[in-house]
C-alpha cells in the first residue's frame, strides 16, 4: 500500500497535462453545445447522442480528477491527500446527477402539472452531497488561513440569500416534494460563494481560477432554478447554456488540490 510523502522543489511541480486536458474538455465541450445550440436539438436520437456526448466529456473530466487525486497521493501530505480524495468523490457524485439530468427517458411534469422539468429535482439526490463534499474539500484546503470570521459570516449571508432567492422563483402549486428538496439545495448551493471567497483569501491571485470555478457552480444552478426548472420559454436554449458554464465550473474545482498541494502555495497565509 502507498503512503504519501512530502514533495518540495521541481518533483512536486504538478504535470501540466493534468492543468492542460481540462482546458481541451471544456473548448470540445463549448463547441459541441454550441453546434447543438444552433442546430436547436431537443428530443430524438440526437439528443440522445448528445447526451451520450457529455457524459463522456464530464467521463474524461473525472478520469483528469482521478489523475491529479494519484498525482497528490505520491507526492504530498495526509491533509492534501484528503483534498485530492473529497474533491474527486465529490465529482463523482455529481456525475450521477448529471445522468439524471439529461433526461434521456423525457419525463415531464412528474409530481405536478406547474413543473415541467421536474426531473431536475430528482438530480439534487446527488447533486447535494456531491457539492456537500466539494464544499468540504475547499473548507480543509483552506482551514488555518481563514479567520473564522470570514467563514461564519459570508456563510450566513449566503445561506439567506440561497433562500430568498429561492422563494422569489418558487411557483405557487409546486408539489411539496419539488419544493423542498430544491429549496435544501438552494442554501447549500449558494455556499460555493463563501468558498470562492475562502480560496481567494487562503491562496490569493494563485486561486483566482479554482475560486472563479466555485462561484461559477452557484450561477450555473442558479440559472437553473430562474430559467429552466422554475422558468418558462426558454429550454432548450437554457440546457445549453447552463452546461458549459456547469462544465467549466467543474473542471476549474477539480483543481483544487493542485491549489492546495504545498508545490502550488508553499507560502502560508492568514487572513
Amino acid at each position: 500500500m502507498h503512503h504519501p510523502t512530502s514533495a518540495t522543489g521541481r518533483d512536486a511541480i504538478p504535470p501540466l497535462p493534468l492543468r492542460r486536458l481540462p482546458w481541451l474538455l471544456c473548448t470540445a465541450i463549448i463547441l459541441l453545445e454550441s453546434a447543438f445550440w444552433i442546430a436547436q436539438v431537443e428530443s430524438g436520437t440526437w439528443k440522445i447522442l448528445l447526451a451520450a456526448l457529455e457524459m463522456g466529456l464530464l467521463g474524461g473530466l473525472l478520469w483528469n480528477g482521478w489523475r491529479i487525486r494519484r498525482w497528490v497521493y505520491q507526492t504530498s501530505t495526509a491533509r492534501h491527500c484528503a483534498v485530492a480524495d473529497l474533491t474527486v468523490a465529490g465529482l463523482t457524485v455529481c456525475l450521477l446527477g448529471d445522468a439524471v439530468n439529461r433526461n434521456v427517458p423525457a419525463r415531464f411534469y412528474s409530481y405536478d402539472d406547474v413543473v415541467q422539468h421536474s426531473y431536475l429535482a430528482d438530480s439534487v439526490w446527488f447533486f447535494f452531497p456531491g457539492y456537500a463534499l466539494l464544499l468540504a474539500a475547499v473548507w480543509l484546503a483552506t482551514r488555518g488561513r481563514v479567520h473564522p470570521l470570514w467563514r461564519v459570516v459570508p456563510m450566513v449571508l449566503a445561506a439567506a440569500g440561497g433562500l430568498f432567492a429561492f422563494f422569489q422563483v418558487l411557483l405557487p402549486g409546486t408539489a411539496a416534494y419539488i419544493a423542498w428538496l430544491t429549496g435544501a439545495y438552494s442554501i447549500l448551493i449558494a455556499l460555493m460563494l463563501p468558498c470562492a471567497l475562502w480560496i481567494g483569501l487562503a491562496f490569493g491571485r494563485r486561486g483566482r481560477w479554482v475560486a472563479l470555478g466555485a462561484a461559477m457552480a452557484t450561477v450555473a444552478d442558479g440559472m437553473i432554478g430562474q430559467f429552466w426548472l422554475y422558468g418558462s420559454g426558454h429550454y432548450p436554449a437554457i440546457a445549453y447554456a447552463n452546461f458549459m458554464v456547469y462544465f467549466v465550473s467543474q473542471a476549474l474545482l477539480q483543481q483544487l488540490p493542485l491549489l492546495a498541494q504545498n508545490s502550488y502555495s508553499r507560502t502560508a497565509r492568514s487572513v
